[in-house]
């Protein structure tokens, strides 16, 4: 396998020249941010290292540039659209002289910051950190080749996620329609449903299995994941002793985060998942033959919904919602399972658009990180 020591494995046929040994402080500039409080409110954006938090009346610089954090995220550097200002805790790179932005952006990018963190407590960055980083680059076209390039993809990778966005919105949208009843679906022959009825879910829902698992290192665990994003194994890294009692999970359970219920900590076990074990953070029910499963899942992690009952969640510290408190909750439930049917129906295919566009953009985003360490030295 041939070493590629001064030029990238993967190029642009045009180019053949070897790559330049340098200094980031050869070809970039690192600039402090500021306090911006006596600033008025503007249409300035104002940048940290969680990137945009308020407007202001001046900017720092009126250009393009590259956002890397001094103090706190310093592994996420960002395109920043000038004019705009910084906070003290962003560094502003700017490039010098025959260096091209975007080119430069992706440099920093394919950096392992972590690597040159200078604290043992927040994770910190100096200018002369960065400015001693040894790196090399290609004449100043080549690097405006490769920075329209992975400018092209990212644009691309930002156009799919508002394609998602906007699934997502829709979504809200009908599951406020739908379980309002504004939007109704109709039998064969424009047949109109019954109406729906109130009940409480301890009159739809039976608990789960009771029975404590003795020996839990020859089970998997699952945990249930925030936002209605469905459950996922625990993988344990190293062996601890757990005191908390764990139980048994099957297939078609609905399953409930006791801390995390009003954040959408809530799934229905998969068939792949059937018989893996979670602790007693975790509540189970059986679900009722005459309930659709998708319905009531789609019912319970509708946003409204969930804010409306948060206060229910009671604790002196981490605060969690009882089993009866829970069951003592009312929904509103079709009285036709053929109208549930078609509700869930719905909803389970958008869900699969919804995931359809999520691995295209994770696919474009593994692309881009692998032309990253391809495309440079």
């Amino acid at each position: 396998m041939t070493e590629h020591t001064n030029t990238p494995e993967l190029r642009f046929p045009e180019f053949s020249e070897n790559w330049e040994s340098k200094e980031f402080k050869d070809i970039i500039k690192v600039n402090s941010g500021k306090d911006y409080k006596h600033l008025d409110i503007g249409k300035y954006p104002v940048y940290g290292t969680g990137g945009y938090m308020l407007s202001v009346s001046d900017y720092l610089y009126k250009n393009d540039a590259i956002g890397i954090g001094r103090k706190g995220t310093i592994n996420k550097p960002y395109l920043l659209a000038g004019p705009f200002w910084t906070v003290d805790t962003l560094f502003y790179c700017t490039p010098l002289a025959n260096n091209n932005l975007s080119f430069l952006l992706n440099l920093f990018r394919k950096i392992n910051w972590k690597k040159y963190d200078e604290s043992t407590g927040v994770p910190s960055l100096s200018k002369m950190t960065i400015s001693k980083i040894k790196c090399k680059v290609p004449i100043i076209s080549e690097q405006e080749k490769i920075g329209n390039f992975f400018s092209k993809l990212d644009r691309q990778i930002e156009l799919e996620e508002k394609k998602l966005e906007l699934l997502e919105q829709q979504k809200k949208g009908y599951m406020q329609r739908l379980f309002s009843q504004k939007l109704r679906f109709k039998g064969e022959n424009g047949k109109v449903y019954p109406n729906w009825d109130l009940k409480k879910l301890g009159d739809i829902l039976e608990r789960g299995n009771k029975e404590k698992v003795n020996n839990i290192d020859k089970y998997r665990r699952v945990t249930v994941s925030l936002h209605g994003k469905g459950l996922h194994e625990v993988i344990q890294e190293r062996k601890t002793k757990d005191t908390r009692p764990f139980y048994q999970r099957f297939e078609g359970e609905l399953i409930i985060g006791k801390q995390n219920f009003f954040n959408g900590s809530i799934a229905i076990v998969p068939s792949e998942l059937n018989g893996f074990i979670c602790s007693n953070a975790i509540m189970s029910y059986k679900i009722n033959n005459y309930i659709d499963k998708k319905y009531l899942l789609e019912y319970l992690l509708q946003n409204d919904f969930l804010r409306k009952n948060e206060y229910l969640a009671d604790g002196t510290g981490q605060k969690e919602l009882s089993e009866k408190k829970f069951e003592e909750l009312e929904i509103k439930i079709p009285n036709s399972i053929e109208e549930q049917e078609k509700i869930g129906s719905f909803f389970n295919k958008i869900d699969n658009l919804i995931e359809l566009q999520t691995n295209k953009i994770e696919s474009l985003k593994q692309r881009k990180k692998g032309l990253l360490q391809k495309m440079f030295v």
